[in-house]
């Protein structure tokens, strides 16, 4: 199974403050929607819950205690490892996409990164693992908005 990972995070490395983004970069979501759609997401329950479900995704929340009724587009695991496992069986691609938590433990084992870094330096105690080790940056593109990004991709050596 392929694992990428999607994130967006400020160049002083914030992705988040509490369950907020500390910024609203204009058309940088769309880079979100587009390659999610119809895709598995591997979320922390936290996000989970302050995203909601979005439209045309699919759910593999990691939380060890959630009570969330599941169906066909959403499965609850206990850990990574079980998720991972799982998830093997019924999809080829899974990308990762927070919190901050699940970033720091799949940062490693992803094989591609789509990274938008925002760039503002904003206030936040929800941050973006700082070293990407045995990963190449492929691509960048620099986008001008009400509040500037770059996005990244990186891939696995």
């Amino acid at each position: 199974m392929k694992l990428s990972m999607m994130a967006a995070c400020a160049e002083n490395g914030v992705i988040g403050n509490g369950p907020d983004i500390p910024w609203q970069a204009k058309g940088e979501q769309l880079l979100f929607k587009a390659l999610t759609y119809n895709q598995w997401l591997m979320v922390g329950r936290k996000t989970f819950d302050s995203m909601g479900r979005l439209p045309n995704r699919k759910y593999a929340v990691i939380s060890r205690t959630a009570e969330i009724e599941t169906d066909e587009n959403l499965k609850i695991f206990r850990s990574i490892e079980d998720a991972l496992e799982q998830m093997k069986e019924i999809t080829d691609h899974l990308y990762v996409a927070g919190g901050g938590q699940l970033y720091a433990a799949m940062i490693d084992k992803i094989d591609t990164l789509h990274l938008s870094v925002i760039h503002t330096e904003p206030e936040g105690d929800v941050t973006f693992p700082t070293s990407f080790t045995g990963m190449t940056k492929v691509f960048e593109q620099h986008f001008e908005s009400n509040v500037d990004y770059s996005y990244q991709i990186w891939q696995r050596e």
